[in-house]
C-alpha cells in the first residue's frame, strides 16, 4: 500500500534550493522511519511518499514524480530491483539508491546491472543516506566502500612469487574486479557504474598495486577466479560505448 509522510514532526526551514525528492519502497516501517528520521532535517531533502511493495510504488511513484528512490530489493510481492529496471525504462530521470542487508559485491553488481545508481548496506547507525541521495540527484554514484574480507580469498596478494593471505577489498574494488573479468573497457565500467573513466583507471591501478600484481591483465586473470559467482551478463553483451 502506498503509506502517506508522517506528519507532526520537526522540520529545519527550507532551503534557498529546490528540496530533492525522495520516495521510500521499503517492507519494514520500521526502516522506513529510521530513513525518514535520518532525511528529514536535511533540508536540502524531501521524503515526498512511502510505499511497501512493488505493487503500491508502481503506482505511486509515477504520480509523485520523486528525483531519487531509496528501495528494498526484497519486497514483499516482488524484487526491488525489477521494478528499478522498469520504472527507469519509463522515468529515466529517477536516481535509484538500493538499501539492501547483502554485504556481496554481486549483491551491488545486480543493483548497478539494474540501472540503480546508489547501493548502501543497511546500517542506519553508520549511513549517511543524505549525502548519497544529493549525489544522485546531481548524477553522480554512491556505492558502498566497506572491505569484504570473506569474499576476497580467489584474489591473493602476491610477493616474490608467492601468494600470502587474502587482502581485503571494498565493495567497488570488488565490483571493478568482477567486471574486468567479464571483458570490460575501463570506458564500459566507467558507464556502469557512474564513474569517470579516469577514476576507474585510477581504481584498476590501486588494485593492481594492492595485490602485488604487474599490470592490468595480470589483474583481469586473477578476478576471473570470481566469474563463477557473478550475476552479471557474460562480456559479450556489455554495452558498446
Amino acid at each position: 500500500m502506498s503509506i502517506p509522510t508522517r506528519a507532526g514532526a520537526t522540520r529545519r526551514p527550507p532551503s534557498r534550493h529546490h528540496p530533492v525528492r525522495v520516495a521510500l519502497i521499503d517492507k519494514d516501517h520500521i526502516v522506513r522511519h529510521a530513513l525518514t528520521d535520518l532525511l528529514e532535517w536535511d533540508p536540502a531533502v524531501e521524503i515526498v511518499g512511502e510505499a511497501d511493495t512493488v505493487a503500491a510504488a508502481q503506482a505511486l511513484l509515477p504520480r509523485l514524480r520523486p528525483e531519487v528512490v531509496i528501495v528494498d530489493p526484497h519486497l514483499p510481492d516482488g524484487d526491488g530491483l525489477d521494478l528499478c529496471r522498469a520504472m527507469r525504462t519509463e522515468h529515466p530521470g529517477i536516481g535509484w539508491l538500493v538499501l539492501s542487508a547483502d554485504i556481496a559485491p554481486e549483491a551491488m553488481l545486480a543493483a548497478v546491472h539494474a540501472g540503480a545508481a546508489g547501493y548502501m548496506v543497511k546500517d542506519l547507525t553508520e549511513l549517511d543516506v543524505a549525502g548519497a541521495v544529493k549525489a544522485i540527484a546531481t548524477g553522480h554514484s554512491h556505492l558502498d566502500r566497506r572491505p569484504v574480507p570473506s569474499l576476497t580469498h580467489p584474489l591473493r596478494h602476491r610477493t616474490a612469487g608467492h601468494h600470502a593471505p587474502a587482502l581485503a577489498l571494498t565493495t567497488i574494488e570488488m565490483t571493478i574486479l568482477l567486471l574486468l573479468a567479464h571483458g570490460l573497457t575501463n570506458k564500459q565500467i566507467a558507464h556502469r557504474l557512474f564513474f569517470s573513466e579516469s577514476a576507474i583507471r585510477n581504481h584498476i591501478i590501486g588494485l593492481t598495486r594492492k595485490l602485488g600484481l604487474d599490470d592490468r591483465t595480470d589483474l583481469t586473470e586473477h578476478a576471473a577466479a570470481l566469474t563463477a559467482t557473478c550475476p552479471c551478463p557474460p562480456a559479450g553483451s556489455a554495452p558498446n560505448l
